[in-house]
């Protein structure tokens, strides 16, 4: 700014310099000044003149280089500013909100860990290993492996459900954070979900969708990320990829370590699941995450004194409740589930996945009576347990990791009957928005402008009319007539709006505008010409052209879902505040011009200014469905339907917060996920 107004001042010298060669002269004449004098002045103001023009363009030069030079500070600045950001994003929703949230004090143990040089297809340049029995010496931390393979580094994480290895890659993550904190020129490390990846996406393309959906870097920014080899990749997930998906997915991540060989990367799977594929990850090094020992799973009770004698003593005769207990997660339940527990108390069985089920639902009922948690008698024991059923069912068909209020989908109602009510309750409700706020818009402006707004509407002529004065009557006529009119607008949004998308930011482009000039000229001519013949000429011309004018300024604006979701419905209020700054523009453009030109005439400056104000904001309800209206009312009567037939509580939030509280969900972000998928499967049974 300061640089700005320097040049300014400096053109300014060199204008005043400039004009002074000719107006002084004539000025000194005109003053019956000496010719003499007049000469010499000329030379000197000449001479200073050019000497002023000289200096200021030097001047401008330098402030202008001294400008570039800035504006390349502040943007290595900004990529500084942006990393650090994104370092901060990934830290609390992974670190902060997954890692150290995770089930109590198994995640703390000392997991073995397994070289699996076999579970991947080696580069001709990678270090020939030999599978062995042989865990890594104890203490060996996962940068430690991760480094061992060098720059362009990949790595396989594989495990049993529930064994640790996303505790490991996160904790792997953790230690990267760290590192390019210290390091500016270390790439950042980004975690990812698999189960997101479809196969019309390569990876490339996917990654840079995840960072524009997730950690809120710009669609046009976030392929540059991916190709420059900024990113150090953790992937988390591939069982999670549907499963006649998975050979592909492992396909496309070869295919991008061909084009990013640069890229460093680690990716989480299953080991059944890998093993069942087709296909093997060209990657440097392959790890498997090893069982508890017996001696850790007994130390580990030992810290709990007499609290766990029962479980020790069952697991002494119980075969299979063992070898449960060596994977961390079960382990962790068992603290939860079987604490204070006598031994006839626990379930004994021959089963695995008898023995697992109820292992689940020892640890749900627990956690339900905890006398710690916060009470919350609205949440009913038995509808927690129906909610989280379904809420894990449409979960793991859709391939969803995180659950953001905001994605819930109409696709996801399973019976044709939910369907249909879904329809009919949001063509319903945009009757409704008309009907309400249409014919309390309308009939306000009707009365202020003394009739002139009714004359406007060709189709209102003789039924949307309205005396002086309080007629309630004429405002439910109105009302009801804007109320049917709404619900055909409803059909026809619901047609064309399939999917519920919320609009996080609007953006208006000049060469959208001027692509649809035609298109508003053509709107300006016929809604004119209706305005001609239901008011005249004057009222036609200046209202055909502010409604073609409107149309056109709202016609370069474009909503888009861009940002990710950092506080709880944050996609929905984003929503709502487009929604309503789409009717407040529209509304206050056509309603100034419309007042102040057709009804002030007629009812004075005041009434017409306002019926104007009132008359634009009833039009404005037909673009704020476009820009906002729609997404918000397909979801809450999406919700409506849901509560309706007990699929979701209607208060969601509430809900959600609770169940975060008995620690089956966890909060990432502005969304949720289950504290693990083996709980989320459990449930969805």
């Amino acid at each position: 700014m300061r640089t700005k107004r320097l040049l300014l001042v400096l053109s300014v010298f060199i204008g005043v310099a400039f004009t002074a060669r000719w107006w002084l002269p004539a000025t000194l004449k005109l003053l019956s000044v000496k010719g003499d004098l007049i000469q010499a002045l000329d030379s000197t103001i000449g001479l200073i003149s050019n000497a002023i023009t000289v200096v200021s363009a030097l001047g401008g030069y330098l402030l202008i280089r001294d400008q570039q030079n800035n504006n390349k500070s502040d943007s290595e600045t900004l990529e500084h500013r942006n990393r650090r950001v994104l370092l901060g994003h990934v830290e609390n929703a992974w670190i902060k909100g997954v890692l150290d949230a995770s089930l109590h004090g198994a995640a703390l143990l000392d997991l073995g860990i397994k070289e699996d040089p076999e579970a991947v297809t080696q580069y001709l340049w990678a270090i020939k290993k030999e599978s062995t029995d042989e865990t890594l010496p104890a203490g060996t931390s996962m940068l430690e492996i991760f480094d061992s393979i060098g720059m362009g580094r990949s790595l396989l994480i594989l495990g049993a459900p529930g064994s640790g290895k996303t505790t490991m890659l996160l904790e792997l993550a953790r230690q990267l954070i760290a590192r390019a904190r210290e390091d500016v020129t270390y790439p950042i490390p980004m975690v990812f979900n698999l189960a997101s990846w479809t196969e019309k996406l390569t990876i490339a393309d996917w990654l840079a969708q995840e960072l524009n959906n997730l950690y809120s870097v710009p669609r046009k920014t976030a392929p540059n990320w991916v190709k420059g080899d900024k990113l150090l990749l953790l992937l988390d997930g591939l069982d999670e990829v549907r499963q006649d998906s998975r050979a592909k997915c492992v396909e496309a991540i070869n295919e991008f370590r061909k084009e990013h060989g640069l890229t460093s990367l680690a990716v989480c799977s299953r080991s059944q699941d890998y093993a069942d594929l087709n296909a093997k990850l060209s990657f440097e090094g392959a790890i498997e995450v090893q069982p508890l020992t017996q001696k850790q799973i007994a130390e580990f009770f030992n810290g709990f004194g007499k609290e766990m004698t029962s479980i020790k003593q069952v697991l002494k005769k119980d075969n299979t409740l063992r070898e449960m207990a060596e994977t961390p997660l079960f382990l962790s339940i068992m603290i939860m589930a079987y604490r204070n527990k006598q031994d006839f108390d626990i379930f004994v069985s021959k089963d695995e996945k008898a023995q697992r089920k109820h292992l689940f639902d020892t640890y749900i009922e627990r956690m339900l009576e905890r006398s710690n948690r916060k009470e919350n008698l609205s949440f009913k024991k038995d509808m927690v347990f129906h909610h989280l059923n379904w809420l894990a069912g449409v979960m793991i068909e859709n391939n969803l990791s995180t659950y953001h209020i905001e994605t819930t989908q109409p696709e996801w109602l399973r019976y044709e009957n939910q369907y249909r009510f879904y329809h009919l309750s949001f063509i319903l409700s945009i009757g409704l928005v008309f009907g309400l706020f249409g014919g309390l818009f309308f009939g306000i402006s009707n009365e202020l402008s003394d009739g002139v707004s009714s004359k406007l509407l060709i189709f209102s002529v003789g039924i949307l009319t309205t005396a002086s004065g309080n007629n309630l009557p004429a405002y439910f006529g109105s009302g009801l007539i804007l109320g049917l009119f709404g619900c055909a607008m409803g059909w026809v949004y619901n047609k064309i709006f399939d999917e519920v998308k919320m609009i996080d930011k609007l953006e208006w482009s000049w060469k959208v505008t001027l692509s649809n000039v035609t298109v508003a000229i053509s709107l300006a001519l016929v809604i004119g010409f209706v305005g001609w013949l239901a008011a005249g000429p004057f009222v036609g011309l200046v209202f055909g052209i502010s409604w073609g004018l409107t149309q056109l300024m709202m016609s370069g604006l474009s909503g888009k879902q861009v940002e990710k979701a950092t506080g709880h419905a944050q996609h929905l209020r984003n929503t709502l505040i487009n929604a309503i700054f789409a009717i407040l523009l529209d509304g206050t453009v056509l309603g100034l011009i419309t007042g102040f030109l057709v009804f002030k005439p007629n009812v004075g400056w005041l009434n017409g200014l306002v019926g104007g104000l009132f008359f634009g904001l009833f039009f404005g309800l037909f673009d704020v469905m476009t820009y906002g209206g729609t997404p918000f009312a397909q979801h809450y009567s999406l919700r409506f339907v849901l509560g309706w037939y007990k699929l979701l509580p209607w208060n969601l939030l509430p809900f959600l917060d609770h169940c975060v509280d008995l620690i089956f969900l966890r909060r990432v972000g502005g969304g949720y996920i289950f504290v693990h998928r083996l709980l989320m499967e459990h449930f969805a049974k």
